[in-house]
């Protein structure tokens, strides 16, 4: 076995040349297998899978490749389900390894070997945790003791699973240059996001790609004649399962395109943020997502005023930021037609079944007003506090009831009064971190907290009309934000103090 060795070794040069071509015979092989199996999602996992692994070869810095695939792979809904599915909305419908869950385990690995070499001393893990884990003890009582208990194991799974992207993260940023790495990943996952919808609002087609996370069929066709009255639309969500999603996301990272765009002087970085950021607007607008357009109001109103009261950034960001201005103001005036039309033209049937959405959740509140039915149990409990009854309402819903159209209201029916008080907590926590990064002196953690700042707000504002902060792809991107957020605080706090300045010695 020795003289083996030695012979590949002078035979090949170096051992890695005969693991490589290992690999490839055995690659060829799972290919071949795959081949003949003829499902075509096992074939575009495994092509997809090779893909991943030559782009970390090739990349010659695999940790920041898979930082980011990371942060393109967020959005997707691409996912392997296990167990029990239960077809409802408002929540987490089973167990899953997602698309996004490969990278997250690359770089945990990195993390892991960090530790282990002592590169890095130990994990940070920010105190607001441990209240976003008290909030998933609530739904571990559920799981043991209440009466929907496979429903509250997949939404905690789902917990457990964000708060490890959350840790991992807030321990990856750990320079200015790698949170800038995490910022041009957001914007790629922008620009790709964009592209796809404005290629959907060009061709006014369906892509066949439900397996991605595209709006199905039915629903595209269900939007085009509830949305508008006395004409039908079409409304684009690229990869985001819903218009309202898509535009939830764009409101959270379009700020962050912006803010690098002005923070950057030149470079691929700065054309990428132009780039996602113009096409971002575009798509932003024909999605038709109301909400996402007041997030993004809302979202583009604070940054505007975080950096014009910033002294330093307020002279450098004045030319990018009005070139900014000049594409967005080119945006709405392209779309003008159709923001009136959706605004003044909408059918009243959206706000009415919002209507009657909160009166259903109110009484569902009332019943339990404390500690709430259950993590992930409102279409469940909600029935019977329809205007319709039990029965009536399955039949009127055909057994799909929308859960309320707002995430505090959500929030307080599942978890009550206590767990509303949690999650508010966890904001106000996160939001005063935030504004405390607001003194750090590097402008490149300054910009990149405003960004993150301004992301939170957006989906905020987005809650009261919405619950996508209880969807896959919006949750983790709101996690992302915050641990950016957090990563910028733990680096402010070793920032270099400028010296004191000595007493006069009339003085001392």
């Amino acid at each position: 076995m020795r003289n083996a060795w030695q012979l590949v070794r002078h035979a090949g040069g170096a051992p890695s040349a005969v693991l490589t071509l290992a690999a490839a015979l055995l690659a060829a092989v799972v290919v071949l297998v795959v081949a003949g199996s003829g499902s075509m999602k096992v074939i575009g996992a495994a092509v997809a899978g090779g893909l991943f692994i030559a782009g970390g070869a090739m990349s010659g810095n695999p940790r920041l490749f898979a930082l980011y695939g990371l942060m393109v792979a967020v959005p997707f809904d691409l996912s392997k389900r296990f167990g029990t599915i239960i077809a409802k909305m408002g929540g987490e419908t089973s167990l899953r390894a997602e698309f996004s869950d490969v990278f997250l385990v690359v770089l945990l690995a990195y993390l892991v070997s960090d530790i282990a070499t002592g590169r890095l001393r130990g994990l940070r893990i920010p105190k607001l945790t441990l209240i976003w884990l008290a909030i998933l003890c609530m739904g571990l009582a559920t799981v043991f003791w209440g009466t929907y208990r496979m429903t509250a194991a997949h939404e905690v799974v789902r917990m457990a699973k964000v708060t490890l992207l959350f840790i991992v993260l807030c321990n990856e940023f750990g320079t200015p240059q790698r949170l800038l790495h995490g910022a041009a990943g957001l914007s790629l996952g922008v620009l790709l996001q964009a592209m796809v919808g404005m290629y959907q609002y060009i061709t006014k087609q369906h892509l066949g790609l439900d397996i991605l996370g595209e709006t199905g069929a039915g629903t595209l066709d269900q939007l085009a004649a509830d949305s508008v009255r006395g004409q039908g639309v079409f409304r684009v969500g690229a990869f985001l399962n819903h218009p309202n999603i898509f535009g939830a996301y764009l409101a959270a990272l379009l700020p962050m395109s912006l803010a690098v765009y002005m923070l950057q002087r030149g470079g691929p970085i700065k054309l990428l943020c132009l780039l996602a950021s113009s096409l971002g607007a575009a798509a932003l607008m024909a999605s038709l997502s109301r909400s996402g357009w007041l997030s993004f109001a809302v979202a583009c109103t604070v940054l505007v005023m975080l950096v014009l009261l910033h002294g330093r950034m307020r002279m450098k960001a004045l030319l990018p930021a009005g070139a900014a201005a000049i594409v967005l103001m080119v945006v709405l005036a392209a779309f003008a037609e159709q923001i009136v039309t959706r605004i003044f033209e909408s059918k009243p049937d959206a706000v009415l079944g919002r209507a009657e959405y909160t009166r259903t959740a109110m009484g569902v509140i009332e019943a339990k007003p404390w500690l709430g039915h259950g993590l992930n149990s409102y279409v469940y409990v909600a029935p019977p506090y329809t205007r319709y009854g039990p029965r009536k309402a399955a039949e009127v819903y055909k057994n799909w009831l929308p859960p309320v159209h707002n995430i505090y209201l959500l929030w307080t029916a599942e978890t009550g009064l206590v767990g509303l008080a949690l999650h508010l907590a966890l904001m106000l926590a996160l939001l005063k971190v935030a504004v405390n990064n607001l003194k750090v002196k590097n402008e490149t953690l300054f910009m990149i907290n405003v960004a993150c700042l301004c992301g939170v707000v957006a989906l905020l504002v987005d809650g009261i009309f919405s619950f996508t902060l209880r969807i896959n792809s919006v949750m983790r991107v709101f996690w992302v934000l915050a641990a950016m957020i957090m990563a910028v605080h733990y680096l402010r706090l070793v920032e270099p103090r400028p010296a004191a300045t000595p007493a006069p010695a009339d003085a001392r």
